[in-house]
């Protein structure tokens, strides 16, 4: 029991000596207690300090999270308030051209002409070409536009014959690497169905002004004068296409009757044969356009000229997820 309590006893006076050790401001390193500050000071002291430390460090990433926060939000803010200075009209042309197209593309690009808030056009073409006539209406109409309005074609899908017709109107023409493009050339098909209908027995009755009145009619082959007639013809507008994509591209006719051969390259192949101008998106196309029109926040409208002739004017989201390429691929 003596024992005990003198053991007790020297654990209380060592006690007492460490607390009146503190007490002191005596050096803490002089008794085995290790101070991580290194100097003289007291473990209470310490403690205050790790805490206010603790504190300061909260704050601080508080701070630097509100003002990012803040930092962003004045962005924000900012971005809103610049003023739009212009409009831009991206018009989407697909399809097969023909006669019935000619009147709602060329009305609706004769407004857009007009029109003293639209800035620049985006001409989006996915169209494999159609009709000569329509074709050459249609191009008319951009290239009047052209002359008085920044327009950038993009092509997303196809602009092929026709369609890139339409596109080297354009002051820059924006295509995606997968796109198809080309087919410099002009083609007719007569179809000569004179052993279709002696197989089932039909008989046509022809009365005519002229010997030529029924060139390329089904119901009769070609004659030699008929294909020439014809040739004629076909190679009268493969000098104009030739000679259209020469002075959009501001290109050598030399230079493009190397490619107009009837056939077609992708969008990466077109920009190296300078027959495109860039490799992008529908965005990139719209960029450029800003550059030209020299508009920094454009209100962007999109209008679509359907095959019925119908106009509508759709978000770029509804655009986006509609459109289909139109190439098909089909596996034997």
């Amino acid at each position: 029991m003596k024992f005990n309590k003198k053991f007790i006893f020297l654990i209380f006076a060592i006690f007492v000596l460490i607390t009146a050790s503190i007490g002191c401001n005596f050096n803490l390193e002089d008794i085995g207690i290790s101070s991580q500050k290194g100097g003289v000071t007291t473990s209470g002291e310490v403690d205050i300090l790790r805490s206010k430390l603790s504190a300061y460090e909260s704050q601080e990433s508080l701070e630097n999270l509100e003002l990012q926060k803040l930092r962003e939000e004045i962005e924000r803010i900012k971005n809103q308030n610049i003023p739009v200075n212009g409009n831009i009209a991206v018009i989407r042309i697909f399809g097969i051209l023909d006669q019935e197209d000619v009147l709602p593309i060329a009305s609706q690009l004769r407004r857009l002409t007009e029109d003293r808030e639209v800035g620049g056009v985006v001409l989006w073409i996915d169209s494999p070409g159609g009709g000569v006539s329509a074709v050459t209406e249609i191009y008319d109409e951009v290239n009047r536009l052209s002359l008085r309005k920044p327009v950038v074609a993009y092509v997303g899908g196809v602009a092929a014959s026709g369609g890139y017709y339409l596109a080297v109107a354009s002051d820059k023409i924006v295509v995606k690497p997968d796109a198809i493009l080309g087919s410099i050339g002009v083609i007719y098909v007569h179809e000569d169905l004179t052993e279709y209908f002696k197989m089932f027995g039909i008989k046509i009755e022809v009365i005519k002004t002229g010997e030529d009145k029924d060139l390329g009619a089904p119901w009769r082959p070609l004659s030699n004068d008929d294909r020439e007639n014809i040739k004629n013809m076909i190679n009268e507008d493969f000098d104009r296409f030739v000679y259209v994509v020469s002075k959009g591209r501001n290109l050598p006719i030399e230079d493009i009757l190397k490619y107009s051969d009837g056939n077609v390259w992708s969008g990466t192949q077109a920009v190296s044969y300078k027959l495109a101008d860039r490799v992008g998106t529908l965005d990139t196309a719209i960029e450029e356009l800003k550059v030209s029109a020299g508009l920094k926040n454009p209100k962007v409208s999109f209008f679509q000229i359907a095959d019925d002739g119908s106009v509508s004017n759709m978000s770029y989201e509804y655009m986006r997820y509609q459109y289909a390429p139109s190439i098909r691929i089909q596996k034997k």
